[in-house]
């Protein structure tokens, strides 16, 4: 095969994925997030697979309510039954914010539920959040919410503890700082939580059961 005829092949490969990165109608049925990990808008290789419309949501509420946010990072990702929930951080000047953003989809595009942004310590190793809503469309219905954000670099594996004996393990891949576990039908808090290193160490710990 002629050296120009691959060249031209790469470059319409790359084109397309282009494309599909910028488009705000995405389908998230065949999305694969099982090798998602951290990665930042400043990074021109760094989008979203098959979620750029959440992503669009989110960035348009953040410089709604800050001005100066000059960087955006987003730490994890989930979608339940076409409801998806998108961890970011925020710089604004020179203090740090995280939160979750949760949207529906609506057969191509999306509909924003919630925005939710909360102040990030740095001076703390570990900040939790945890939030009860109505699930989207719905009154009677609750979820649970619960998401963090890491200041220790160590920290590679998170045990929610929650009642009813549930428990909920996360590992946290290379380069990322935050998390987000999801409870429908259900308004339990957290009863206890671990952070815990490689091997095995346990880095932070909180019972929320003491007072």
């Amino acid at each position: 095969m002629p050296k120009s005829f691959k060249l031209i092949v790469v470059y319409a490969c790359l084109f397309i994925v282009l494309l599909s990165g910028c488009s705000n109608k995405q389908k998230v049925e065949n999305a694969d997030f099982s090798t998602f990990s951290s990665y930042s808008t400043t990074e021109k290789e760094a989008l979203l697979p098959a979620a750029a419309s959440i992503q669009n949501l989110t960035e348009d509420s953040i410089n709604e309510r800050y001005e100066k946010a000059n960087s955006i990072s987003y730490e994890d990702y989930s979608n339940i039954d076409n409801i998806s929930y998108l961890v970011f951080l925020i710089k604004n000047d020179q203090s740090l914010y995280y939160g979750f953003t949760v949207a529906k989809q609506q057969k191509d595009e999306w509909e924003l539920a919630y925005f939710e942004d909360y102040a990030n310590e740095q001076d703390e190793s570990v900040k939790i959040t945890q939030f009860i809503g109505s699930y989207p469309d719905t009154e009677d219905q609750k979820f649970h919410v619960t998401s963090g954000y890491f200041n220790n670099d160590q920290i590679k594996q998170v045990i929610l503890y929650y009642p009813e004996s549930k428990v909920i393990t996360i590992n946290i891949g290379e380069n990322q700082h935050g998390f987000v576990d999801i409870n429908i039908n259900s308004d339990y808090s957290l009863t206890k939580i671990e952070c815990k290193s490689d091997d095995g160490k346990t880095i932070y710990q909180k019972d929320y059961d003491k007072k």
